[in-house]
């Protein structure tokens, strides 16, 4: 169905191909046959009152005009399908012998109250704007479209915000956070993104290399070893001198030994000696110490006492 839309505003309208939609999703959905004619006005007195009119609809001439100065294109588009709602009505019969029309009809006339409040019902431009939503991707529908996890969805939208923003494009598949596979796959030590040969170990031929070293000269192969073979060859390094220091201290001891019997209590071990007297000038000191610990003893037991009664005495 032809729907002729005419622009009073003076300035391009760029919503006028979703206002095309709009009729005719209405037309499916009501089934009229007569197309009405739209009216885009502009009305800046309008436009400043705070409860001006935002359209109307003539029944003689089945037209639709909705006032779109300083609106946002989705409040018109809101407007006209209310506006398509009364056409309706219209095509329907329901505008003949209606009754009172004048001031504050919705509240004195039950006939036209029940016209506007099926005007007023929102899931007319509700299921067309969802409809469009479905058949388009938007950051409404997007994720239940594509079925995407949250992560996923969200990963995309900041791909996309900072491409806008920024001018460059980032590849957020690549982080680390989103790949499946570990970073060091073929379990060598060097990771994926750094590896000469992957799926390979990079140390095959170094270890290859180390084992004929070993067999031909096994004191080089510390220069060839990792880290973790360097600690064993370490450790190894010191069984043999301990070993050796073994070996040498059983030759001093036989040496030492040259037939002679030790003699007796040799081998004992030797006696705890007892405690040494203390001098005269010491004994002097530490009796002075003494007594002045037992008069220190006595002062502090003097003031707690008296303390404790001074105690007593506030109670």
């Amino acid at each position: 169905m032809n729907f002729k839309i005419n622009n009073k505003t003076g300035s391009p309208v760029k919503y006028e191909k979703e206002v095309h939609s709009l009729c005719d999703f209405a037309q499916q959905r009501l089934g009229f046959e007569k197309p009405p004619s739209i009216f885009l006005n502009h009305d800046k007195r309008n436009a400043g009152d705070t409860l001006a009119k935002t359209g109307y609809y003539d029944p003689n001439t089945m037209e639709i005009h909705v006032f779109a100065t300083g609106r946002h294109p989705k409040d018109i588009l809101r407007s006209i399908a209310h506006e398509l709602v009364h056409h309706n009505q219209n095509m329907n019969g329901e505008f003949e012998d209606s009754g009172y029309a004048g001031k504050g009809y919705a509240q004195k006339n039950p006939h036209l109250r029940k016209m506007e409040t099926e005007a007023n019902d929102p899931m007319l431009f509700r299921d067309w704007e969802d409809s469009l939503k479905e058949k388009e991707n938007t950051i409404y529908n997007e994720r239940r479209n594509r079925k995407m996890s949250i992560k996923d969805w969200k990963n995309n939208e900041l791909n996309e915000n900072l491409t806008r923003k920024w001018g460059f494009k980032m590849d957020l598949g690549n982080l680390s956070e989103a790949k499946d596979k570990k970073p060091d796959e073929d379990g060598d030590g060097v990771p994926d993104w750094a590896d000469k040969k992957p799926g390979q170990d990079d140390h095959a031929e170094d270890d290859k290399d180390k084992e004929e070293i070993e067999a031909k000269d096994p004191e080089k192969v510390h220069r060839y070893n990792t880290p973790d073979d360097y600690r064993t060859t370490k450790k190894q390094k010191k069984e043999m001198g301990d070993k050796e220091k073994s070996v040498k201290e059983n030759e001093g001891d036989s040496e030492d030994n040259t037939g002679e019997k030790e003699p007796e209590g040799a081998g004992d071990k030797p006696k705890k000696k007892g405690k040494k007297k203390m001098s005269a000038k010491q004994q002097k000191y530490f009796g002075k110490k003494k007594d002045a610990d037992k008069a220190v003893n006595e002062i502090m037991r003097r003031v707690a006492k008296r303390i404790m009664r001074m105690k007593k005495g506030k109670k």
